[in-house]
């Protein structure tokens, strides 16, 4: 991941280490990579969120997940409001320097993500603390839902 870093030469967010951050994510059916996406998106989140939100990564599979469970809360099998998003990144949204948005998407698709596999461990670290909180204190959330501390 270091060396992964590294290519991004004037991006001091992109050469951090890995980290727990809060933040919006845009989902959609489209895989979007690139400087000019990274800009619309930004733009996109402070149009939608009037100004609070802060993009911080895409996330193509949340639009299903969030609309299978609209779907099971109108048959009043789930609650929407208890959808909680989780989400790692395995990889950078748009090249480093030097490198086009084509080339970083076909690196993509030949399954080249740096941090998979710490972003499945993240995953499981931080998602188990809030699935042990409520399991342990399921009289406390039956009625109520979690919100951030």
């Amino acid at each position: 991941m270091r060396n992964a870093r590294a290519l991004y030469v004037g991006y001091s967010g992109a050469q951090t280490p890995p980290a727990v951050v809060r933040g919006d994510d845009v989902s959609g059916s489209t895989r979007h990579s690139g400087k000019l996406f990274n800009k619309h998106l930004s733009a996109w989140t402070a149009y939608w969120t009037g100004g609070k939100g802060r993009f911080v990564v895409t996330a193509m599979e949340d639009t299903g997940i969030a609309q299978s469970l609209t779907f099971l809360a109108k048959a009043g099998r789930a609650d929407i409001r208890r959808l909680l998003v989780l989400r790692t990144g395995s990889n950078y949204q748009m090249p480093y320097p030097g490198r086009s948005a084509a080339e970083h998407i076909a690196a993509l698709k030949r399954g080249e993500y740096p941090a998979l596999m710490p972003a499945f461990a993240a995953a499981y670290r931080v998602g188990s603390m809030v699935v042990e909180e409520i399991v342990a204190h399921w009289d406390k959330y039956t009625d109520t839902i979690p919100t951030s501390h």
